[in-house]
């Protein structure tokens, strides 16, 4: 190959020459001659002359392609697999350039030979080299392979409990000493093996005696055979021969932060020392809790020892003591001992910042259920209007109760409220339903209810400073300024106007313990929600101030459940995560207008107009339907809305005292309730 492409070298740099003239005065025929006279060469697979501006000039044969790199490079030679390829300027006496010559030749014929060749060696190598194989082998198989078998079977029946194995190799070399240390291992295997299983048996029935669950692992942190009774019903298959500790107390969770530092702290507790095992036994995990199957939770105290061999921590015992009884006990106790606590929490904080407001709740709850058990013993039958109004009333005390934190009260009132929400269709069905099977069963929640109320009662006394002269003197006798209202009757002059002022409530003492509340609510919906209150000192009539606390419950809670967005949503709407809900009391002289406002989607009338089957282009109708009693936009009842009685019961209590309740339609975004006196509340203009 290196002498054929030496001679095309020298063909090339020849032709080149030969070629300069018929480039030089354009004379195709010449060249295409020349290169005719290399057909002669069995070899060649293709010639050509290109000019200076890369055109063909002459040809001969088929030239392989992507050859135009190659050729641009000037002088060069490439010898590759199938063909050599030889480049050369073609140039005149004073250097200027006037085309490229290329010639490709094969080495199909070299190839040929070298393929042979290399065949030929092949095959007298592959025969030397099995007749090698073949007598190595058999030596191997006589001299090795027969006394390593004799071992390997003795050691399968040493693995398989056959105490009488011996291996008989009667040589001297290196195999005849294996045999004889194989056969002093296996005695020593069955002896030291006889002492394990009565240390087992020894170990095993102290574990089983023992009421902590036991285990241990070794440096790998896997657990071997050693496993006490307690610890099989507590951790069930996780306690399995070869599990590693820290599935056994994690499960097999691979991200779990506390199943790696315990892996970790596995390699380190047996790196350390014996005598400073007690300081690395401080950072291990004290205790944990596990889920065996759902609902059913353990906690255990931990407690890790070293088994000592040969001078190194050779085991870790870990000794497990289910304290879960006891863990329930305090639990339980805690949580009685905080439920009081925050009660009493509670209504220290009423009757520093407002007590009369809890008072006046008492009062209307009791008001409240006097009312339902009045429906109830009406007769035997309740008419759909009856079941609205218990509804209406019910959903009313349950969002003031919630408000005031007396959970065990709001949920006496939601089991009652489920009961008469599972009948209501019924009734508006069947125009009335027999309660006869229910009466006793519902008067008996209502007493329950009643019941509620006296204990929340009795705690807002026992947090007072005053004892139970608390329910009727705050900061004046409310019964002195009745009193003194009825003396004066409908006149007219400064007294009136103070009675007037004295009966009055600031509104920021009617709303402010909401405060608190808003972001709970919001909290357990997963929403975050925050109250601002406006017009905290404008006076509020009483007979208002008594009713408000319910209404404005109602409505912050519609805010949040129907109006604030998820977190999500409010951040992809340009909106910031937590919503606002805004109180205001604007003092329209002579009586006040309130305002309950919010940041939210707003009221989607549309959606509200096809659950009623109401044209949504009406909008007038489209607003009522707000508050009409079963008519919600949410799909889904939960504990803040969904029943579609919350602000039918608002409407029905304000306009019980002569307050109305509107809503702002014209707003763009959020929702705004407008509560005002029917006295100067504004008509609408036609087209609203």
């Amino acid at each position: 190959m290196s002498a054929k492409a030496s001679a095309a070298s020298m063909m090339a740099d020849l032709l080149a020459g030969v070629l300069t003239a018929p480039l030089d005065f354009g004379d195709r025929e010449s060249a295409q001659s020349d290169l005719e006279e290399l057909k002669s060469n069995r070899s060649l697979l293709g010639a050509a002359a290109w000019d200076a501006g890369a055109a063909p000039v002459a040809m001969v044969g088929a030239l392989p392609e992507g050859l135009s790199s190659f050729t641009s490079r000037g002088a060069e030679d490439q010898v590759l697999e199938g063909q050599i390829r030889v480049a050369r300027p073609i140039v005149r006496d004073d250097g200027r350039r006037l085309g490229t010559l290329v010639l490709v030749f094969s080495l199909d014929q070299e190839n040929a030979a070298f393929a042979t060749a290399r065949n030929n060696i092949l095959a007298a190598a592959g025969l030397l080299g099995a007749l090698t194989v073949f007598l190595l082998v058999g030596f191997a198989r006589w001299q090795i392979v027969r006394p390593l078998s004799q071992l390997v079977d003795a050691a399968r029946r040493v693995g398989q409990g056959d105490r009488a194995v011996r291996v008989d190799v009667r040589t001297g070399d290196e195999l005849g000493r294996l045999a004889d240390g194989f056969n002093a291992m296996s005695a020593a295997i069955l002896e030291r093996e006889e002492q394990l299983q009565m240390a087992t048996r020894s170990l095993r029935e102290l574990f089983d005696n023992m009421r902590e669950a036991i285990v241990a692992f070794g440096p790998d942190g896997r657990l071997g055979s050693e496993v006490s009774r307690q610890a099989r019903q507590i951790f069930g298959g996780r306690a399995a021969a070869g599990s590693h500790v820290a599935e056994l107390l994690y499960g097999g969770a691979p991200l779990c932060v506390e199943s790696q530092a315990l892996q970790r702290w596995v390699d380190v507790a047996f790196d350390a020392e014996i005598d400073g095992f007690a300081e690395v036994a401080e950072l291990a995990p004290r205790e944990v809790w596990f889920e065996r199957t759902p609902g059913e939770r353990r906690f255990l105290r931990l407690d890790f020892c070293p088994v000592i061999s040969g001078g190194k921590i050779a085991r870790i015992m870990l000794l497990a003591t289910d304290e879960t009884a006891l863990r329930r006990l305090e639990e339980s106790v805690r949580t009685k001992d905080e439920e009081h606590a925050r009660q009493i929490a509670a209504m220290r904080r009423l009757v520093a910042g407002g007590g009369q407001v809890f008072v006046r709740f008492i009062e209307i709850s009791r008001d409240r259920v006097l009312r339902c058990g009045e429906i109830l013993q009406s007769g035997d039958r309740l008419s759909p209007a009856d079941v609205d109004e218990l509804l209406q009333t019910l959903h009313t005390m349950k969002g003031e109760a919630r408000s005031f934190d007396l959970d065990r009260l709001a949920d006496e009132i939601l089991t009652l409220e489920d009961e008469l929400c599972a009948v209501q269709a019924r009734a508006r069905s069947e125009n009335g339903i027999s309660i006869d099977g229910c009466s006793a069963s519902w008067r008996s929640r209502l007493r329950r209810v009643e019941d509620e109320l006296t204990r929340a009662q009795e705690t807002f006394v026992d947090a007072s400073p005053i004892g139970r002269a608390i329910l009727d003197q705050i900061t004046v006798r409310r019964a002195d300024v009745a009193r003194l209202g009825e003396l004066l009757g409908g006149q007219g002059g400064e007294a009136s106007e103070i009675v007037r002022r004295l009966a009055a409530r600031p509104f920021g003492e009617v709303v402010a313990p909401l405060v608190e509340r808003v972001p709970r609510w919001a909290e357990n919906e997963g929403k975050r929600a925050r109250l601002e209150i406006d017009g905290r000192e404008v006076p509020v009539p009483p007979d208002l101030a008594r009713l408000l606390p319910g209404v404005i419950v109602h409505l912050l809670r519609n805010a949040i459940a129907h109006g604030i967005e998820l977190p999500d949503a409010r951040s992809r709407a340009g909106k910031g995560e937590t919503g606002v809900i805004r109180a205001v009391c604007i003092d329209d002289a002579p009586l006040p207008t309130i305002v309950v406002e919010d940041d939210g989607k707003g009221v989607d009338f549309d959606s509200l107009a096809a659950r009623a089957g109401v044209d949504p282009s009406d909008l007038r109708r489209a607003r009522e339907l707000l508050f009409a009693p079963g008519v919600s936009t949410q799909g889904d009842v939960s504990d803040l809305a969904g029943r579609g009685v919350g602000l039918a019961a608002v409407r029905a209590d304000l306009a019980s005292i002569g307050w109305s309740i509107e809503v702002d339609a014209s707003r763009r975004s959020g929702a705004a309730f407008v509560i005002r006196s029917c006295k100067q509340a504004e008509p609408l203009r036609k087209g609203e």
